[in-house]
């Protein structure tokens, strides 16, 4: 329904063809940027929370698993869903905040803003995940590779629940309702290890691996059809 709208919204508002689009962007005193300049300028953007935030997870994990000797993989696999907040909220900020229709008219797309910022917190995650998984295996009874997947299901299910989120939801309202998925999720995730302890088992790892598999399918998905929702307008420069 929304596309037959939006084809007849077209025909009836269709845009003049430009006229002397060139010359005008000739005119234009706008020196190029490259990819790496772009890149540092979206970094620069992201809110400091999410950078202490993530410090703050590493900080508990290596206090608890060094000094404290325990297991921190439970722990550590709770922060996860709250650590996945953050491309989620990264993704819909503009929306959240009224500024989307702004941003589409700035020298960047929109699209490749959601895009960088996709990216680089979702680099950032995993340098950080990457560090907190042999943190979280010193002191468990489980492999490496069971640890990993451990601690990225919770992640990977936020994100896709998350995404899928933004999109259907507008506004502030987004924002709270992420916020809920990754308070769930992390609730659910140690309510669940402590009431069906024998789900962890060996035996049953390989369940764990197929929802691995689905859920990094489904958040692929998800950040396809969030950077694909995000089209920039036909008269954004």
């Amino acid at each position: 329904m929304n596309k037959r709208i939006k084809k007849v919204l077209q025909t009836c508002f269709e845009a003049p063809t430009p006229q002397k689009k060139k010359d005008f962007l000739n005119r234009m005193q706008t020196p190029p940027a490259s990819c790496l300049e772009f890149v540092c300028v979206q970094i620069a953007y992201i809110r400091k929370w999410i950078w202490v935030f993530s410090a703050l997870v590493f900080g508990i994990a290596l206090i608890g698993a060094e000094y404290l000797e325990k297991d921190m993989l439970w722990c550590i696999s709770a922060f996860m869903p709250l650590l996945a907040l953050s491309i989620i909220t990264e993704s819909g900020r503009s929306e959240c905040y009224g500024m989307a229709e702004f941003e589409l008219t700035t020298r960047f797309s929109l699209k490749n803003v959601v895009l960088a910022r996709l990216g680089i917190l979702g680099f950032a995650n995993l340098v950080l995940i990457c560090v907190l998984v042999p943190v979280a295996y010193q002191n468990s009874s489980t492999s490496i590779l069971q640890t990993s997947i451990y601690m990225l299901c919770p992640y990977l299910l936020t994100v896709f629940l998350g995404l899928w989120a933004t999109r259907k939801v507008r506004g502030r309202g987004a924002a709270y309702l992420c916020a809920g998925i990754a308070l769930a999720v992390s609730f659910g995730n140690i309510t669940f290890y402590h009431s069906f302890w024998t789900f962890y088992a060996r035996h049953n790892f390989v369940w764990w691996v197929a929802a691995f598999v689905l859920l990094a399918a489904g958040t692929a998905n998800q950040c396809l059809k969030t950077i694909k929702q995000t089209e920039e307008l036909a008269w954004n420069l």
